[in-house]
């Protein structure tokens, strides 16, 4: 059964906050919960309105990962199923990437695997002191695979072999010192603290943003100096425009 209401979105002037909402279930992502996030996420960045989205959650956890009861559910049989759900995780981490428009994630309690993932994937990241991180595959004797390439990114080989190989979670405080996360607020002013980073990036002019924004994913992606090209080219287009 499919929950309509497992992603709720509002706009808020050129902000859009779309907030996980099967708090019932740690809001683990599921096929559906997954398909309409990468689906809002897509519409947002096509439309001219939306200058920045936020990723919000309700209850105490922002995500508890993959929704490890609907992969059981699949049929032995179907692995077309799986691969699909496999795609879809990819795309879950893949997204914000490709995006010209900013996203930022509000994490209010544990981010565990592909909810860890996800976060994580987001250009910036605003916390409370209950946000917890951990990729705990291992320990049920699978692989945090499809997360670990971001993460290597972000965090550096050797804390994010630490992670996947233990399997042990990290409180906030830690995840700010890996550059895991921007910032940590009281729980009570997440959310408000996260749409007012947002509005922050809407006053800015969308082309500029989007520019740097894919400059900065170009900058990780290509050598040093295809890099600086690739940023020289974006900024005369800029200035053509």
């Amino acid at each position: 059964m499919v929950d309509e209401n497992a992603l709720l979105a509002e706009r808020r002037g050129h902000v859009l906050l779309l907030t996980l909402n099967r708090h019932h279930k740690r809001n683990a992502l599921d096929t559906a919960l997954m398909r309409g996030l990468v689906d809002a996420l897509r519409a947002a960045d096509a439309d001219a309105e939306v200058r920045c989205v936020v990723i919000a959650a309700r209850g105490t956890c922002f995500c508890a990962g993959a929704d490890l009861e609907e992969l059981r559910s699949l049929p032995r049989d179907r692995a077309d199923l799986v691969r699909a759900r496999a795609d879809l995780l990819v795309e879950i981490n893949t997204v914000v990437a490709g995006m010209g428009t900013p996203v930022i994630a509000a994490v209010n309690g544990p981010a565990v695997g592909a909810g860890a993932g996800l976060s994580l994937g987001c250009d910036l990241v605003v916390a409370s002191p209950a946000a917890r991180f951990g990729y705990p595959e291992v320990r049920h004797g699978i692989s945090a695979g499809i997360l670990i390439p971001n993460l290597i990114r972000q965090v550096g080989p050797k804390a994010a072999f630490e992670l996947v190989a233990t399997g042990d979670p990290i409180d906030a405080e830690r995840a700010y010192a890996l550059g895991m996360i921007n910032r940590i607020v009281p729980a009570e002013e997440l959310e408000a603290a996260a749409l007012a980073l947002a509005d922050r990036l809407a006053q800015f002019a969308p082309a500029g943003m989007s520019a740097s924004k894919r400059a900065f994913q170009q900058a990780y992606d290509l050598t040093m100096q295809d890099a600086v090209r690739a940023a020289r080219d974006v900024n005369d287009r800029l200035r053509a425009s």
